[in-house]
């Protein structure tokens, strides 16, 4: 808003709309994959206000379906509707609708990803209600909070084969509550650091019968000027899953030359913890970022390390490439392994606009 300029009516509609999308090329250098090009996502915004209340929609799509466990190629990555409880001191805004969980850090910059990912600790959507809002000035310090309830998981994640309970069939996650406490601390305009303590508790509603399921979560960002440092450890106690870190495998009938084979069943760890870690600087229009994120599945005794160097290039404001290298071993009283090691480029588009009213 312009100095000097009144105040909008309650009642004025503002609408923002967006589009982007982004185009991902994975080259692997392991013997068994080959490389591919294919667009990752494109997405669809729509932000509405109307007074002290709002609505948000965040639809992406893509030729195909991005995990088995979604019901199409087409998905709702976040809708609410939302209202503004609070003042302009103290804000305060209730959502109900299919809301981004808030355990642990937002993410780490990257478009790979890491274990966290991985595992559907990050990017997850649910449906339910979320309870956001702020102690203290955005300029000088205060703390942030979401106090958030899941009754149903919105199936809506990115985590990777058999690693999470949307890849059961017929399970979900259900009744989740979730807190987050941020402390955060403005420096200077452009120095600040937050820290946060975030914990869960959820059921995973197994085939076998529900497991209560506990995750607690402490992170921190340090920013200065264009440099920013970031980091987080994560732990789980409960079973999401039953064929992770082991995959089973089904029976195998007998043949001419061989006996039958019986079904070997997954096996699971319900003790895990995790650490991400990661740093990024920008000169003009390059950015050089560097994440590390670690899995270890204490009951089984195996561990994961991701390491994602990248270069990312901002051709203009709408328009930014990345390039990322990904070295991903994992190792098991088994002995070591490699899960990826490949180069990955992504050029994003994204831009919005104000259709109507002001901000």
């Amino acid at each position: 808003m312009v100095e000097g300029e009144p105040e909008p009516p309650a009642d004025t509609l503002a609408l923002r709309l967006g589009a982007g999308g982004v185009l991902w090329y994975s080259q692997p250098f392991l013997d068994d994959q080959k490389n591919d090009i294919k667009f990752s996502f494109i997405k669809l915004i729509l932000d509405a206000k109307f007074g002290r209340f709002g609505f948000y929609s965040h639809i992406r799509f893509r030729d195909t379906k991005l995990r088995p466990f979604m019901d199409g190629p087409v998905w709702i990555e976040e809708a609410y509707a939302s209202a503004d409880l609070g003042t302009k001191g103290v804000p305060v805004t209730l959502k109900a609708g299919k809301i981004s969980s808030q355990l642990g850090l937002p993410w780490d910059n990257s478009f790979y990803g890491n274990i966290q990912m991985g595992d559907g600790l990050k990017l997850a959507s649910e449906f339910g209600l979320s309870l956001e809002g702020r102690f203290g000035a955005e300029d000088r310090g205060g703390i942030r909070y979401a106090a958030q309830f899941f009754p149903v998981d919105g199936r809506t994640n990115y985590s990777f084969k058999d690693r999470d309970t949307l890849w059961i069939e017929g399970a979900r996650r259900r009744n989740e509550s979730l807190l987050r406490i941020e402390p955060f601390l403005q420096f200077t305009r452009s120095a600040a650091l937050k820290t946060a303590v975030s914990g869960a508790y959820l059921q995973a509603d197994l085939p076998g019968g529900a497991e209560d399921v506990f995750r607690g979560a402490v992170d921190a960002t340090l920013t200065i000027g264009t440099w920013g440092l970031w980091g987080e450890v994560l732990l789980q106690k409960g079973q999401t899953m039953t064929d992770f870190p082991y995959a089973g495998t089904p029976a195998k009938p007998a043949s001419l030359f061989k006996p039958a084979e019986p079904a070997i069943p997954g096996r699971f760890s319900s003790e895990n913890y995790y650490v991400l870690a990661g740093t990024e600087y920008t000169y003009g229009p390059v950015t050089a970022r560097y994440n590390f994120s670690y899995g270890r599945y204490a009951d089984q005794s195996v561990s994961e390390w991701m390491h994602v160097p990248g270069i990312g290039v901002a051709l203009n404001q709408y328009l930014t490439v990345l390039t990322e290298f990904v070295l991903w071993p994992r190792s098991t009283p088994e002995g070591d392994s490699t899960i990826d090691r490949s180069l990955n480029i992504s050029v994003t588009g994204s831009f919005s606009a104000l259709v109507a009213g002001k901000e």
